[in-house]
């Protein structure tokens, strides 16, 4: 008997284990963890290329940004529940799964929202909190639903992959934005479009079959990894610009950037030419991620 309750005990325990290590992969879930990371990341860069140290205001203001962003994904996951059920890529999902309430998701979206936003009161400044919460509604309210009407929402997604940076120069300097932030917010424009692109083609059908709209309803692969393609060589020469505008201050960020910039454009002309060509999603995809992060690393320790 005694040896009987044991086991009970064990498997009790073992079963609350696993529910509790679920739930807590279902929190990661929820804040969308890689996307949140590089939209820190966007920060961290606006931050130390304006300002030109890493201080303890920065990892605030990192960790106030991470929340919002954690905040508005939360949200994504609640107001898109009905299409992520549709999609096997995202069906398995915390609350299409059936795993989490969504009660339960919007008290830790607005833990998320109201900490990221106190968090950047207090350790950064007003404008900064005020737009964190501007990108949160924007994404939700503005992107997100016209992801179901047009593929040229992709145009209004760039705007929260932009506006982080920005976050991160009003962190850095209180101060309005430089030309030269405009053209580095301009820069990731264009690096932004191929991205959203390739994505939304690589998960084509399944954004077809969920009633959203793709742009593999209105064009080839062909098509599309050529415009993606042609936005990259687009990004390729506004990076060279870079060093026009004074923000690098070391001749040999410069080469760095040009030489990040013919890699690109060699694997861009072994795509358009090569024996593959047209027909491969995954090479432009990693590039242009691989070219962004090179960029802005460049500048990042550049300014350091």
């Amino acid at each position: 008997m005694f040896t009987l309750k044991n086991n009970r005990n064990n498997q009790n325990k073992g079963s609350q284990s696993l529910f509790f290590n679920q739930y807590i992969k279902d929190i990661f879930s929820l804040t969308k963890l890689i996307i949140s990371a590089s939209i820190t990341f966007t920060t961290l860069a606006g931050y130390v290329i304006s300002k030109g140290v890493v201080d303890s205001t920065l990892f605030l203001a990192l960790l106030g940004v991470f929340l919002m962003a954690a905040g508005a994904s939360t949200i994504n996951h609640i107001i898109e529940r009905k299409t992520d059920a549709l999609m096997p890529r995202t069906k398995n999902r915390p609350i299409p799964s059936g795993r989490m309430a969504v009660l339960q998701a919007s008290i830790w979206a607005s833990i998320f929202i109201v900490s990221g936003i106190l968090v950047l009161l207090i350790f950064a400044n007003p404008a900064c909190a005020a737009l964190g919460l501007f990108n949160a509604i924007w994404y939700n309210l503005v992107y997100t639903p016209l992801k179901k009407i047009s593929v040229w929402a992709v145009f209004a997604g760039t705007i929260t992959g932009i506006i982080p940076y920005f976050m991160g120069v009003l962190a850095a300097t209180n101060q309005t934005p430089s030309a030269a932030d405009y053209f580095i917010g301009f820069y990731m424009f264009l690096w932004q479009i191929p991205h959203f692109f390739l994505l939304i083609s690589k998960y084509g059908k399944e954004y077809e079959y969920a009633g959203l709209a793709s742009i593999t309803q209105k064009s080839t692969t062909e098509k599309i990894v050529l415009i993606s393609y042609l936005w990259m060589i687009a990004s390729c020469i506004a990076s060279v610009m870079i060093p026009l505008f004074g923000i690098t201050h070391h001749k040999v960020s410069g080469f760095a950037i040009l030489g990040i910039s013919i890699i690109v454009l060699i694997i861009i002309a072994n795509g358009l030419f090569g024996k593959k060509r047209f027909q491969d999603l995954r090479t432009p995809f990693i590039t242009t991620n691989l070219m962004q992060t090179g960029f802005m690393l460049t500048l990042i320790l550049d300014s350091l």
